[in-house]
């Protein structure tokens, strides 16, 4: 090979190494899958907990809508500590209420309010949504999906292929993608039952995400 003809390679060579960030190639992702399962491993969560998610209601007026009483504003270890939840209280159900991006995200340590349609189905009306999940306490789960004032989606885990609610089957592919149906089904469903409410709310619950946020701790009554 002639020495001009080498000289070239090696300036076209060096070109393609310091070129423009369109011509390298890309950086393979280094971020880590979220750790959605981290519930079932909380020692302050045995009793079972619930998270809902509401679009488009900001705290104050979600707890105006749920007829509550703010309390104080906390943070994560005030809203589970106790461990207890809503042991033996008959007439209130008490929440907390954080906020993220366009949903307010209310955590329960062992109450139901969140899968308690004559109180959550309203929140979802005049083109809302409401995305609630309880599970733990070595019961099934339940996830429940109310949009514009209906219910739209409701699954036990025990019986995984079959939900119910208006439209069940607008959101089979999406529960299979999860690991919420199929054969791939979970037998401890937490971690697949937060993935599904990642992917339908951008809100990706991580131990470290709910334990960042701060909250508004509420008492709604038991209507």
């Amino acid at each position: 090979m002639k020495r001009r003809s080498v000289l070239l390679l090696l300036s076209l060579a060096s070109v393609a190494g310091c070129g423009s960030p369109g011509s390298a190639l890309p950086l393979p992702s280094t971020s880590a899958v979220p750790d959605f399962g981290w519930p079932d491993r909380n020692e302050d969560l045995t009793s079972g907990f619930c998270f809902t998610l509401v679009r488009g209601i900001k705290p104050y007026a979600l707890i105006e809508r749920l007829g509550g009483e703010e309390l104080e504003r906390v943070e994560w270890h005030r809203v589970i500590g106790p461990g207890d939840g809503e042991v033996g209280v008959r007439s209130r159900f008490f929440i907390a209420i954080g906020r993220v991006d366009d949903w307010s995200v209310i955590v329960e340590d062992n109450g139901t309010l969140g899968i308690t349609r004559k109180i959550v189905e309203p929140l979802s009306a005049g083109g809302g949504e409401v995305v609630a999940y309880r599970g733990g306490g070595g019961r099934p789960g339940r996830l429940m999906v109310f949009r514009d004032g209906d219910l739209a989606l409701d699954l036990d885990t025990s019986a995984p292929d079959r939900p119910t609610g208006s439209s069940p089957d607008e959101f089979r592919p999406d529960l299979l993608a999860a690991g919420l149906s199929g054969s791939t089904a979970a037998a401890e469903p937490t971690a697949a039952a937060l993935t599904f409410l990642a992917a339908r709310t951008g809100v990706a619950l991580t131990a470290e995400r709910v334990e960042e946020m701060t909250y508004l701790l509420v008492t709604v009554p038991q209507v």
